[in-house]
């Protein structure tokens, strides 16, 4: 079950908040673990059990170590144990059937793959029970005394299919868990609609020009179709991503708690390595505290050390996000960039206005050649289409088919272009200290989001809905 199914929104979601609102204070906790747990069994009811007693173990050890006192050797057996735990199960689902296919190519062996479907949210509950053992090891939170709030942080149906990458002191910060008021609700309710017209009426739409686009060989069309294909894919993967984390935000305030911010208009960045600090925030937040930071990060006796930190992040990075080649290629690409930018102070060496407009232009083109990669189904597609983007070729009807996707769907291009700007927000800001004239744009925003949400749930209704494009990582 999905959020943006007709199901959650007018069952799942209504019952879940009626439940959650009429318990007591001392009951809310429990009825929204409950609720996560049913959410995840109509999710992924094969891998149920596993999930739970994953769950169980994860909490287990975090209340051991929390109890373990001075005793930092028990401590540290029972934060490795956890690790390996969490990481083990993940390697098995996600990347055994990889490491099969290598063995298979390489020595020439015909063992069979698994082929079977992820477990729900597999890599975002690794990644959160890792920053909770961690955190607790680290003395950075206290846990409460009851542990279902450790099982709620762990599996909270607002964040468990794609996130964001919450932390443990998220979830027991003071008030977390009490209703948030009127106020407090509304802007969940708020948040919720916006993200949910970002994923339908903008990523589900420009969808289908990125499935025809990357279904076609690269070598039998125009150099303007695979164009228009990568820049829809690039604007649909943010609005698809960042519309989910709107969403779980939302959702997540309609039931009293915290959820960081996951994107801040990345495509407004200067370098590629800024980029990062404002898409999937979170993701980026969680490797350099649980990864690069520990590794020493950049405060190591010699240059080259720091590089081969970074080249560690990048590489793990590229496989969280998949199993194959074209996320590891992905992620050392990022890795290049990031480490050329390092060394060589870019775009800080730029003095004027022009070399960093054309440096923020180059990292542009840089992210979309990059998100060619990340969509392909494999590295000789990939490399395919980049060649087909670099090299003009002109074939009449694929040029034919880019004027006539750009005529069906220009409007929603040129919104998705302009949404990746924060126009609302500049907006608000000015009229900030005119009070009639603030007032009447955010209501004139409020019922423009109510009218395209009720259009959003129309194209769901229809049929015209797709799965989250992280759904899968």
């Amino acid at each position: 079950m999905s959020i943006t199914d007709i199901t959650f929104l007018f069952w799942f979601l209504p019952l879940a908040l009626a439940a959650y609102y009429i318990a007591r204070d001392t009951a809310r906790e429990y009825v929204l673990l409950a609720v996560s747990l049913l959410f995840y069994a109509c999710g992924s009811l094969e891998y149920f059990a596993l999930f739970t007693g994953s769950l169980v173990v994860t909490v287990a050890l975090g209340r051991c170590m929390e109890r373990a006192g001075e005793r930092t050797h028990l401590r540290r057996i029972l934060l490795i144990a956890g690790i390996l735990g969490s990481v083990s199960i993940l390697g098995y689902y996600k990347y055994a059937d990889f490491a099969v296919s290598v063995w298979n190519g390489v020595t020439g062996a015909e063992n069979p793959l698994r082929g079977a479907a992820l477990p729900l949210g597999i890599s975002f509950f690794t990644f959160k029970a890792i920053s909770y053992l961690a955190d607790i090891y680290r003395r950075r939170v206290r846990l409460t005394d009851s542990p279902v709030r450790d099982a709620l942080y762990l599996s909270l149906f607002t964040q468990i299919q794609s996130g964001p990458l919450s932390r443990y002191g998220d979830m027991s910060g003071g008030g977390a868990g009490s209703p948030p008021g009127l106020t407090g609700f509304s802007q969940g309710v708020w948040r919720f609609m916006l993200g949910f017209c970002k994923k339908v009426l903008l990523a589900n739409v420009l969808s289908n020009i990125t499935t025809e686009v990357f279904a076609a060989d690269p070598a039998s069309v125009s150099t303007a179709y695979v164009w228009l294909g990568s820049v829809s894919y690039s604007l649909q993967l943010y609005f698809d991503f960042s519309g989910y984390s709107d969403m779980a935000i939302g959702l997540t305030r309609m039931f009293g708690y915290d959820c960081p911010e996951n994107f801040d208009y990345p495509y407004m960045t200067e370098s590629v390595s800024r980029f990062w600090r404002r898409w999937h925030i979170t993701l980026g937040a969680w490797f350099r505290d649980y990864v690069y930071i520990p590794m020493g990060g950049s405060r190591v006796s010699s240059r080259g050390r720091v590089y081969l930190n970074l080249l560690v992040v990048w590489l793990l990075t590229g496989i969280w996000h998949g199993a194959d080649w074209t996320f590891i290629v992905w992620g050392l690409g990022y890795f290049v960039l990031i480490a050329l930018e390092r060394a060589a102070d870019l775009p800080g060496r730029f003095r004027t206005r022009i070399g960093r407009g054309l440096y923020r232009a180059f990292t542009l083109l840089f992210i979309n050649f990059q998100w060619v990669i990340f969509r392909a189904g494999s590295l000789r597609q990939a490399f395919g289409l980049l060649r087909r983007m670099v090299v003009p070729y002109h074939e009449p009807l694929s040029a034919s088919r880019t004027v006539f996707l750009l005529g069906d769907y220009g409007v929603f291009l040129a919104m998705a272009v302009l949404f990746c700007f924060p126009v609302a927000a500049r907006i608000d800001e000015k009229l900030a200290a005119r009070p009639a004239a603030h007032k009447t744009f955010r209501a004139a925003a409020a019922v423009l989001t109510a009218v395209l949400f009720i259009w959003a749930v129309s194209f769901v209704v229809a049929g015209r809905n797709n799965p989250f494009a992280y759904a899968n990582f």
